[in-house]
């Protein structure tokens, strides 16, 4: 080594291109060994700070977050979870800084694993509360009904989640396919587009009270309506007037709905005890 740099401090005597050698040579010793490759891009002679350069480059294009697993709006199947992967780029650097010569190297990548999984979804199969009414009214009236039970169909509600129904139904008009049908306006019945939609509010009501779990928000109409008795209903009014419940047990819970046999039915599924 001693007689290498002797020559290059000659070389540099008479002005030839030492910059460049020097580099060259320097590299061989203190860069990356050769023959090394990260996923099957040669790192040779790579510094330290041009491996880190890699490494975060091929790290941001390698790295996932990880998806949780879910119910499918229309089908209620169980969506199945993937998991997310996370590139420990210290740990990568180092390894092509220390690869004995001629290693293969892959980016040091460690599995991330979303809290909810597929199997805790797959359990969720006790009927924890089930109510349904009488479909009554027009046909319009009953066409409203069935938008709103496919809006809240398979909705999960995780552990302490809060379920809107105007949030999860959204805004009722005419531009969503809701049509006019009667409404009830302080103590008269007048047309009103969405109307029926308060028979769905009040069954999954009656539904969320079979499961135990904790009524957050709910009133009542100014007069009886049809299909329920008087006290028993929850009325809902884009946006000011709101049914609200918490999943208040330490399992999701899932809420189906559709009409069944002519009748409002919705039921709420999840894990007895709620462990």
């Amino acid at each position: 080594m001693r007689r290498l740099l002797g020559v290059l401090v000659l070389i540099s005597a008479l002005g030839f291109g030492v910059p460049t050698t020097w580099r060259t040579i320097h590299r061989r010793f203190e860069g990356v060994r050769s023959g090394v490759t990260l996923e099957g891009r040669s790192m040779e002679r790579y510094y330290e700070g041009e491996v880190r350069i890699v490494v975060e480059q091929m790290a941001r294009q390698a790295q996932k977050a990880p998806k949780s697993a879910s119910v499918h709006k229309d089908t209620g199947v169980v969506i199945p979870h993937e998991n997310g992967l996370y590139i420990d780029v210290d740990q990568t650097v180092y390894d092509v800084v220390n690869a004995p010569a001629g290693t293969a190297l892959q980016l040091y990548g460690i599995p991330v694993v979303p809290l909810l999984r597929t199997e805790h979804l797959q359990v969720l199969t006790d009927l924890l509360g089930d109510f349904s009414t009488p479909v009554l009214g027009s046909p319009d009236r009953v066409s409203n009904i069935r938008l709103s039970l496919q809006a809240i169909n398979n909705t999960l509600v995780l552990p302490g989640e809060v379920f809107s129904f105007n949030e999860i139904v959204g805004e009722r008009t005419i531009e969503r396919g809701y049509r006019n049908a009667p409404i009830i306006v302080g103590e008269a019945v007048v047309p009103g587009v969405g109307g029926g939609v308060c028979q769905t509010s009040s069954t999954l009501y009656n539904a969320v009270r079979e499961a135990n779990l904790e009524i957050v928000e709910r009133r009542i109409h100014s007069i009886a309506p049809s299909y329920i008795q008087h006290g028993r209903d929850a009325t809902v009014a884009w946006p000011h007037t709101d049914f609200k419940f918490r999943n208040n047990t330490q399992s999701p819970v899932i809420v189906k709905a559709e009409i069944q046999k002519w009748r409002v039915r919705i039921w709420i599924v999840g894990k007895e005890g709620g462990e």
